[in-house]
């Protein structure tokens, strides 16, 4: 026994000490959860933002896939092979994020004229050849600029959550 404390002070002691290291560990974890979370929407917005380089990357070797789509490789070698199999991954993860796209604008497409705008704003700043400056749609869709900012930044979110599923979502309890 610590000099001085009785049984029960100790006990208090511990339980509080218990509760303080259960409320740092709870803490720690959304900590954790909004860091990936974050990382989620980054990839996403990156991802978004390099569409059309990924795109004109993939078609150059759309021909080239089925010849290394069964290939085994080390990846610790560089060579020609290897670096076809990254370029198949790229090919692979872009055709699912079209599909995500398809998705996503048949959704907006059936929503409200809100959504709608959402997705017009995505495809002009993102996905189309002839890209507009948030300048542009301003004066094309009549709105203001922190409209297409936010827009962007929710269109970016339920993209993130077709992409990565479940683990996108941030449930509040």
């Amino acid at each position: 026994m610590v000099e001085g404390l009785t049984k029960n002070q100790l006990k208090i002691i511990s339980e509080l000490a218990a509760q303080e290291a259960i409320r740092t560990y709870e803490k720690t974890l959304l900590v954790e959860k909004k860091e990936k979370q974050d990382r989620r929407l980054r990839n996403t917005e990156l991802l978004l933002k390099n569409y059309r380089k990924l795109k004109d990357h993939c078609s150059e070797i759309d021909s080239e896939i089925e010849e290394f789509e069964g290939t085994i490789l080390d990846m610790q070698e560089l060579t020609i092979e290897s670096l076809m199999r990254y370029r198949y991954k790229t090919v692979k993860m872009l055709k699912h994020v079209d599909k995500m796209l398809i998705v996503y604008e048949w959704d907006c497409g059936h929503g409200s004229e809100e959504e709608k705008r959402r997705y017009s704003i995505l495809k002009k700043r993102y996905l189309i050849e002839d890209r507009r400056t948030v300048k542009e749609l301003c004066e094309e869709l009549s709105v203001e600029q922190a409209t297409v900012y936010r827009d962007t930044k929710r269109a970016i979110k339920d993209i993130a959550i077709l992409l990565f599923g479940i683990d996108a979502l941030e449930f509040k309890i």
